[in-house]
């Protein structure tokens, strides 16, 4: 799977919490960045199932991506 697309799932993956909604588009990057980290946690401990058999390395990438569009949106 490409960065993009892992960015564009991380990101469709959080706009919503259960309890309030919808999420803004700043609370939106900011838990797609943390679902990233978790993501590349599991692929740094070897869970690949739990990483969706993406290396740790590709996560990083995804991180740094999402990073982008949070100081985008200050």
């Amino acid at each position: 799977m490409t960065t993009r697309k892992l960015v564009n799932l991380m990101m469709r993956s959080s706009d919503t919490n259960p309890y309030s909604g919808k999420l803004s588009k700043k609370d939106n990057v900011l838990a797609a960045i943390e679902l990233a980290k978790l993501a590349k946690d599991f692929a740094d401990k070897g869970q690949t199932a739990e990483a969706m058999d993406v290396p740790s390395s590709q996560w990083i990438e995804v991180i740094s991506k999402l990073e982008t569009f949070k100081t985008k949106e200050r």
